[in-house]
């Protein structure tokens, strides 16, 4: 049986969802015995503990320090080096996010081993534990074993769905205390600035998405019309922010974002190995004037057709 440590990210003051698809893609694999959750920071709240419970952790581990109210690489990894020293599990894991995908490999290199990055799937093969990584613009799929007592890996952005209904419960919860040296504080937090306009698309739940077909910088606004009816984000292909239809910030793909909503419409999208690599939809329609292009492949419902003419009745019909 494999105990499982989770490395319990907060952003903007709620549980990163990430995490928590993590922790509800744990619960589903057999051979996973206790799901630890290491929750740092200057307070703990009480409902990001709830949260977490709800969603499958069985333990909380809180450390609460003011060193750890910003994420800062030193501090991070010393904390959950003494959580992973007092908790003994067997496999540390983190969504991929920024954090994540900055702390793990840091612990996996004090251990001296290899993390495994950007999974999307965890199997148990009699005591071994498998991670499944993407490859080859998703079109094959890499599985790692790695070798130590400890294995380290982080998910792909958007890999695990977040249950809408957890039926987990309230789960244990230790604090431990955590001493920090000089040595440990050399990087200071100063301040956070945020951009005047940030574009988050993992998180949106409706994304109507353009490319090439689209036609041009002006064309692209009946998909932004479209997209603030549904109550949703813009996206686009990488042709369009080469020529500049649209900022790079849209950009859905391998050298874009990856999102996993739960609508996305692709209009105007042949569905190139680049594009539908970053997208994991719980529905996805395409729309296209070329039956036989590639995105339909993908979509659980297609209609062939010009989207200028399919969009604005799909606008009126919505606007009702």
């Amino acid at each position: 049986m494999v105990k499982t440590l989770v490395f319990g990210q907060v952003r903007e003051d709620i549980i990163e969802e990430n995490t928590l698809g993590v922790l509800n893609k744990l619960t589903e694999i057999s051979g996973i015995s206790e799901v630890i959750v290491a929750l740092f920071g200057h307070q703990i709240k009480d409902e990001w503990i709830s949260e977490l419970g709800k969603h499958g952790a069985s333990r909380v581990v809180s450390v609460k320090a003011p060193e750890l109210e910003v994420y800062l690489s030193r501090p991070y990894v010393k904390a959950m080096l003494e959580v992973i020293e007092k908790t003994e599990p067997k496999l540390v894991i983190a969504a991929g996010t920024v954090y994540g995908e900055d702390l793990i490999p840091r612990l996996a290199v004090h251990h001296g081993v290899s993390c495994a990055q950007r999974i999307n799937d965890i199997t148990i093969v009699g005591d071994e534990l498998h991670f499944h990584t993407p490859v080859r613009d998703d079109q094959a799929m890499k599985v790692t074993r790695i070798e130590g007592a400890i294995k380290f890996a982080t998910s792909r952005s958007g890999a695990f769905f977040v249950n809408e209904n957890p039926t987990g419960g309230s789960p244990n919860v230790e604090s431990f205390d955590v001493s920090f040296s000089e040595e440990d504080m050399l990087v200071k937090h100063i301040e956070i600035k945020k951009a005047e306009r940030t574009v988050n698309l993992k998180d949106a739940k409706v994304i109507v998405a353009g490319g090439r077909g689209v036609g041009g910088k002006e064309q692209f606004q009946i998909i932004r019309e479209l997209a603030e009816i549904l109550g949703g984000e813009i996206g686009a292909t990488r042709a369009c922010t080469d020529v500049h239809w649209i900022e790079e910030t849209y950009e859905i793909g391998q050298t874009g974002q990856s999102v996993s909503p739960d609508i996305y419409i692709a209009a105007g999208i042949s569905g190139a190995p680049q594009h539908v690599s970053g997208i994991k939809a719980k529905t996805l329609i395409a729309i296209n004037t070329d039956e036989g292009a590639a995105i339909f492949n993908f979509a659980d419902y297609g209609i062939v057709g010009d989207l200028h003419v399919i969009l604005p009745i799909l606008k009126q019909k919505l606007q009702g």
